[in-house]
C-alpha cells in the first residue's frame, strides 16, 4: 500500500492465495450488491463499487464493549464434477480446506458434467446455526487463539475437526480470528485444545509434536509421523 504524493489517494495492490482469494472476491461483490443505488439513479462504474465495498467492511464500531461480530458469511458456490477434485471459483479444493469454510460461510453444492456446465444445483446450507454461532461469539467475546484480543471478523473453528469425528457442540467450538482460523487443523499445523468453556481453558499447540497419548487426551487422532531414515 502506498500514498500518493499529497496523501489524497491510497494506491492498493496484492495477491490472494486461492481460497482466500474466492472469499475476498465473493464478500466484496455481496456488499458491493447490497450497495444499489436509488430508483433511477445511475449505477456507479464496477471498481468504484468495489472501493466503496471496501470501505464498507472497514468500518466497524472499535469501542471496548462493542459486542464480538462474526465474519461476513458469502455464499461460496463449490463445483462438484463427476470426479476429481471440488472447486471454488474454479480453483481445486482439498476436503480440509472445504471443511476450513463450511462453519462460516453459506455452502451452495454445483453438480457440473464433464466440460464443468452445471448439471445440478443443491440447496444453500449453513453447517452451523446461527443461534449456536451466535452463542459461542457471546461465550468468547474475542479470538481465542494465544493472548488474540480481536473481537471483529471471527469465524466459528472446530476443535476436533469434523472429518476427525468432531460435533457441532459448543463444547467443540471456538471463536477465532479468520486469519488464524487458516492456521488451524485440519488445514493448518496448529491445534486449539482444553475447555472452550473457560476463560483460559484452551491453549494452542503444534499437533505434529503430540504424542499419540496426547492427542487421544484431546480426542484427536495420533499425527502420522514421517518416516526417518
Amino acid at each position: 500500500m502506498t500514498w500518493n504524493a499529497d496523501k489524497t489517494i491510497l494506491h492498493v495492490h496484492g495477491m490472494l492465495p486461492d481460497l482466500l482469494g474466492a472469499k475476498f472476491e465473493a464478500t466484496v461483490n455481496e456488499v458491493m450488491d447490497e450497495t444499489k443505488p436509488a430508483a433511477g439513479e445511475a449505477w456507479e462504474h464496477r471498481d468504484q463499487r468495489a472501493a466503496d465495498a471496501l470501505g464498507v467492511l472497514c468500518e466497524r464500531d472499535t469501542a471496548p464493549d462493542h459486542a464480538p461480530t462474526a465474519a461476513r458469511k458469502p455464499v461460496l458456490s463449490v463445483h462438484v464434477p463427476r470426479s476429481g477434485p471440488a472447486t471454488i471459483a474454479g480453483v481445486p479444493i482439498s476436503d480440509a480446506l472445504l471443511e476450513q469454510v463450511r462453519a462460516t460461510s453459506t455452502i451452495e453444492p454445483v453438480l457440473v458434467d464433464e466440460l464443468g456446465a452445471p448439471v445440478a444445483v443443491g440447496r444453500r446450507v449453513h453447517a452451523i446455526s446461527p443461534k449456536i454461532g451466535r452463542s459461542v461469539l457471546l461465550r468468547d467475546g474475542h479470538c481465542r487463539c494465544g493472548n488474540c484480543e480481536i473481537r471483529h471478523g471471527l469465524e466459528i473453528h472446530h476443535l476436533i475437526p469434523r472429518s476427525w469425528g468432531g460435533t457441532d457442540d459448543i463444547s467443540n467450538l471456538a471463536a477465532v480470528f479468520a486469519a488464524h482460523h487458516r492456521e488451524l487443523i485440519p488445514h493448518g499445523p496448529w491445534a486449539l485444545v482444553g475447555n472452550p468453556n473457560l476463560p483460559d481453558g484452551l491453549r494452542m499447540v503444534r499437533y505434529d509434536t503430540l504424542t499419540p497419548d496426547e492427542a487421544r487426551q484431546y480426542g484427536l487422532p495420533p499425527p502420522r509421523r514421517k518416516p526417518t531414515g
